[in-house]
């Protein structure tokens, strides 16, 4: 367990990371490795799991979030950064930054997109089900 807490804390460290760098594909991609990473150190010290590709796909259909980092670490999927519209209404939710480019972009922004879905969201979520597990 005491690897588990050790790549925690770099896997989480990496997020506040990404955090304050929300366009970095590089560090997205160091987080989702990071993530993907911990599922195989949990095979490990599951005492009852036998085959790491069960286990797999186990954690990917009981976290949807966990299967799209894993696809996207194995290269069945692909990170892109797409112009993403912001309704009106949503203006009072974006960051500063955002709210800017925004005006000068037709009411669009840039966001990292996996499989369609906002990836930091993504991420969030796959790293609190590792919390499940």
């Amino acid at each position: 367990m005491g690897n588990l807490r050790r790549h925690r804390g770099y896997l989480d460290g990496e997020w506040r990371a990404l955090q304050a760098a929300p366009l970095s594909a590089r560090k997205a991609m160091l987080v989702a490795a990071l993530v993907d990473a911990y599922v195989d150190r949990l095979f490990a010290a599951n005492g009852e799991a036998e085959d790491i590709l069960d286990f797999r796909a186990e954690v990917a259909v009981r976290s949807p979030a966990l299967g799209h980092i894993m696809a996207l670490c194995s290269g069945r999927a692909r990170l892109v950064t797409e112009a993403v519209a912001v309704p009106i209404a949503d203006y009072g939710t974006l960051a500063v930054e955002d709210f800017m480019v925004s005006l000068y972009n037709d009411h669009s922004v840039q966001r990292l997109r996996l499989n369609g879905l906002d990836m930091r969201e993504t991420l969030a979520e796959a790293i609190a089900a590792l919390d499940g597990f």
